[in-house]
């Protein structure tokens, strides 16, 4: 461990920071003491792997040092130890720069003083910030969607007796771009929807393709040649527009029968993952969802909400929540958008309920069909490629139905 007093020269650890009581976090405590502003670089050029007993007591080091009024500079990390720590210091206030120079130069007293320096290095820090959200709004979907993924890759290849999890992965993914859905939403289906008849050349057979529903209230949007996010995210914001809401979430029934937010406007990172994934009866979307009509929810007072939910979208400024449930042609609830307003006790018009419950209604009826239409397209496309390339020859050279 190198290490001398103040950001001049930085703690330097080697190899694995792999438990709480690496000597690392003394070192940079102890640095923190002896310095005239608290202000401690480290240098992670050396470090090749960071666990999660070593994040932990990453964590509790920035909590003590935090205490001592110092502030922790990490520098020079490689790639895949800076990219956990970009996810997991997230909102801790500590400093990751590229080099030890640039972590140095922000550590300097006096740095930046001048107004156009202040206001350069402002830019360059909202700059990174919008990186950070982005690449760790990117990470935790990723996380979110790993094992549904890994549990479709190994149906595949036990179905199919695939080589391995990379043919399954490989398969997976062209099907999904062939046919314009998300490699998640495919997933899905796999898993949810029954396995074909085994020998059959046809995962659908008998299969008849129904037109795409209209969307008159969505005008702009081609129905049947749209993705499943453009529709909606415009469903959304034609619900926003209605009601004159600056904040609102869609959610989509997942095949557990959990709601999945799949598109949100005007909420923070807190919001985006506390509600990521609800199940029955913990939210008024839920409930919307249960009864399949509307729900109006007074945030303050519904007690639908637990404390810590409650205390989340209290935050936002949201004071009153309209759920609206999307049905299908079924009958079948297949998602929910909701609308938040910052005025408590907010009802709707006459007129703003007809025109939601329309929107809800055609936007539902485009899901279900996308469901039952896009999305088998997609796994039969899946089904062929995978029998192709297992070896087993097709009945067919096309489907036997339009």
């Amino acid at each position: 461990m190198d290490r001398k007093r103040g950001p001049e020269r930085p703690v330097r650890p080697d190899g694995a920071v792999d438990r709480p009581d690496h000597p690392l976090f003394a070192a940079i405590l102890r640095a923190a003491l002896e310095g005239r502003t608290g202000a401690v670089v480290v240098d992670l050029s050396r470090v090749r792997t960071v666990t999660a007993d070593g994040m932990r007591g990453l964590l509790d080091c920035v909590r003590s040092l935090r205490t001592l009024g110092g502030t922790l500079y990490l520098a020079a990390a490689p790639e895949a130890v800076a990219g956990l720590l970009r996810l997991t210091l997230v909102g801790t206030e500590v400093g990751l720069f590229p080099t030890v120079t640039e972590a140095q130069r922000a550590a300097a007293p006096g740095s930046g003083t001048a107004p156009e320096a202040e206001r350069a290095t402002a830019a360059v820090r909202e700059t990174e910030l919008e990186r950070l959200r982005r690449e760790t709004a990117d990470l935790r979907g990723k996380l979110r969607s790993h094992p549904l993924i890994a549990q479709a890759q190994g149906i595949l290849q036990e179905r199919y007796r695939l080589a391995g999890p990379e043919t399954a992965f490989t398969l997976l993914k062209e099907s999904s771009q062939a046919h314009n859905v998300k490699l998640r939403a495919l997933a899905a289906a796999l898993v949810a929807v029954p396995r074909p008849a085994p020998g059959s050349a046809w995962w659908f057979p008998g299969r008849v393709r129904r037109p795409a529903p209209p969307l008159p209230l969505l005008p702009e949007m081609d129905n049947a040649g749209a993705n499943r996010g453009a529709v909606v995210k415009r469903v959304l914001h034609q619900a926003l527009e209605t009601v004159g809401a600056e904040m609102g979430d869609l959610q989509l029934v997942d095949s557990a029968r959990r709601l999945r937010m799949e598109q949100h406007h005007g909420f923070d990172q807190e919001f985006i993952d506390y509600f990521a994934v609800v199940g029955e009866g913990e939210t008024p979307c839920a409930l919307a969802a249960e009864r399949a009509r509307p729900v109006m929810s007074d945030i303050a007072t519904d007690r639908v909400f637990s404390a810590e939910a409650r205390d989340i979208v209290l935050a936002t400024g949201s004071r009153t929540v309209h759920s609206v449930p999307m049905t299908g042609g079924s009958g079948r609830v297949v998602g929910v958008f909701s609308l938040h307003v910052t005025e408590t006790g907010r009802s709707l018009a006459a007129g703003e309920e007809r025109i939601l419950a329309q929107l809800a209604a055609q936007g539902g009826a485009w899901l279900e069909w996308h469901e039952r239409t896009v999305l088998r397209d997609a796994l039969e496309h899946l089904h062929q490629r995978a029998r192709r390339d297992r070896g087993t020859p097709s009945a067919a050279s096309g489907p036997p139905h339009g």
